[in-house]
């Protein structure tokens, strides 16, 4: 069964069985109570108010600030910069007050009688009580509940006697600060820092303590909760949750969600189940309640699955379903704009989505497949290739498109399956933006070649720009097609003009002799940046000011389910 780590409350919950697992590394000794959860010694000393200093920074900060307010500087001698280090001294200052500040209100929260607690209240406690292992594997809705029940409890000093051997227990703890021990009967001494709990179980059986348990340091505080508190929350959350079955075997748990003190908007979410069940959910249909579960599974699948395309391949064979054609294509564009990093340098998601494409383009979806070109575009990030010739006469083993000369950059057409090109990463689609630090955005075919026959060593920048490698391939049928060499714009050129052995022969030149010498002057008497400027206004744009607007982007309306 695998778990979802889901978002809720602005912040990343630890759902997944996997993230808190590694805190079985810190284990100290094993305890029936502390739910396997240990947290290192250094973490021992976090503390939601270590004392009453740390509970009144706020106050001396705004009186400080506010006495300073009226106080005449203008006379006082000026002192040197800060350097770089003391900058940096003072932002980990600014970022300790911050924690403070925040344990701070987390206490006042905690201090309220649970019956005095808002909306508010329990939103802070949530947010701080997430990160503690002993809440690490509760739902939210559990969670929640145990806020809204918890009392604050702090001892003072070390060596206090918490819990007696033997003794009747009545309450679950969780250290918030500091640490305790736990003295067993047969001398095994056991050590709980903050996050871990002890105490009863849920049940409402009586239970009685094994061992003695005292404080380890001053200002140990806990947070604690009545038995039968404890007892019925976790108890509801059986009858809260769903479970799904196929065959005599559990492969999907959802839990009852309402979004509203109205409770209009109600229904369930999923929180865990088999990777083959996750994976079907993503094109079942969506829950009113459940509207990011594919968001959430492309962020946290990488938790249960060992390889993205265990997803890819079912998605290929779903798109061929006409239903669900719609559903897999929305997926595979959240995938590409949200987790670009998954397909690049992976040449198995790189094959999948060259798959993609092809049955975007055969079921004719030139919309979508325009919209996820885009995407890959705007997404992709300049890489480092570096190759080796062993002369200048050896093969390339891959062929290039464009240049200058047709009003675009230099692009791989095509690179030989087995050959170094394509071990290094090199794939089709790719725009070279530098060879060995010289510049490939705005050069000649002719130039880049003999560039890349004259050299041994090539290291190349590129970048994945297949929006614009079609657009080239368009061109070049456009070009055959009619039999007339395509002669770029100005603006189709990245930010130069025409040189004089670049420029067609019939091309005519102003005779105007006031136009010449205009020209002459902007160009030879400091008229650079008004060139500059007007070269930035020509720069031609592979993207729209917003790539999935149809007011701006010009593009078809597609409707993306």
């Amino acid at each position: 069964m695998a778990f979802l780590v889901r978002c809720y409350a602005n912040c990343l919950q630890p759902w997944s069985s996997k993230l808190p697992g590694d805190l079985n590394k810190m284990h100290l000794t094993d305890h029936p109570h502390s739910q396997g959860m240990h947290v290192p010694p250094s973490q021992s000393g976090c503390s939601i108010a270590s004392d009453s200093g740390s509970s009144s920074l706020s106050d001396i900060y705004q009186a400080t600030e506010s006495e300073m307010g009226d106080v005449d500087l203008s006379g006082l001698p000026e002192a040197a910069v800060d350097s770089e280090e003391e900058e940096e001294e003072d932002e980990d200052l600014e970022r300790t007050s911050d924690t403070l500040l925040g344990r701070d209100l987390v206490r006042e929260c905690l201090e309220k009688d649970p019956v005095d607690r808002n909306d508010d209240d329990i939103e802070q406690l949530l947010e701080f009580m997430h990160q503690l292992p002993a809440f690490a594997n509760m739902t939210m809705s559990v969670r929640r509940d145990l806020c809204t029940v918890m009392v604050f409890e702090v001892v003072e000093h070390a060596g206090t006697t918490i819990l007696k051997d033997k003794q009747q227990l009545d309450l679950w703890y969780v250290i918030l600060n500091g640490a305790v021990e736990i003295s067993h009967p047969d001398s095994r001494m056991e050590t709980l820092c903050m996050g871990n709990s002890f105490g009863i179980s849920p049940s409402l059986d009586k239970q009685y303590m094994s061992g003695v348990v005292r404080t380890k340091g001053d200002d140990c505080q806990f947070v604690c909760i009545a038995q039968e508190d404890y007892w019925r929350i976790l108890n509801h959350v059986e009858k809260n949750t769903h479970k799904v079955e196929e065959e005599g075997e559990i492969v999907m748990v959802k839990e009852h969600r309402e979004l509203d003190r109205s409770g209009t908007r109600k229904g369930h979410i999923v929180i865990k189940g088999t990777p083959e069940r996750l994976i079907l959910h993503l094109v079942e249909e969506p829950s009113v309640v459940d509207p990011t579960y594919i968001e959430d599974f492309l962020l946290t699948y990488r938790t249960f699955l060992s390889s993205p395309m265990e997803v890819g391949k079912k998605l290929l064979e779903w798109f061929k379903v006409d239903s669900l054609r719609d559903t897999v294509t929305r997926i595979v564009l959240l995938w590409v704009n949200n987790h670009f990093n998954d397909f690049e340098g992976d040449p198995a998601m790189t094959r999948f989505l060259e798959d993609f494409e092809k049955l975007l383009e055969t079921t004719k979806m030139k919309g979508h497949l325009r919209l996820l070109n885009i995407a890959c575009a705007a997404k992709a990030k300049w890489r480092q290739i570096t190759l080796q010739k062993p002369s200048r006469e050896s093969p390339l083993y891959f062929s290039l498109h464009g240049g200058s000369e047709r009003g675009f950059g230099i692009f791989v057409e095509s690179v030989d399956e087995g050959s170094k090109a394509a071990e290094a990463g090199l794939k089709r689609g790719d725009q070279i933006m530098e060879i060995n630090g010289q510049n490939f955005e705005n050069i000649s075919y002719a130039k880049a070649m003999d560039f890349l026959r004259n050299n041994t060593h090539l290291s190349l920048t590129v970048k994945t720009n297949i929006f614009v490698f079609k657009e080239l391939l368009s061109r070049i049928v456009h070009e055959k097609k009619n039999g007339v060499p395509h002669i770029p714009k100005i603006q189709e050129k990245k930010g130069n003009r025409f040189s004089i052995p670049d420029l067609p022969g019939d091309m005519e030149f102003p005779t105007d002799h006031k136009a010449t010498k205009k020209m002459k002057a902007n160009t030879v008497s400091g008229g650079r940046n008004k060139i500059r400027k007007m070269l930035e206004k020509t720069r031609f744009s592979i993207l729209p000011p917003k790539p999935f607007s149809r007011l701006s982007s010009g593009f078809p309306d597609v409707n993306v389910h």
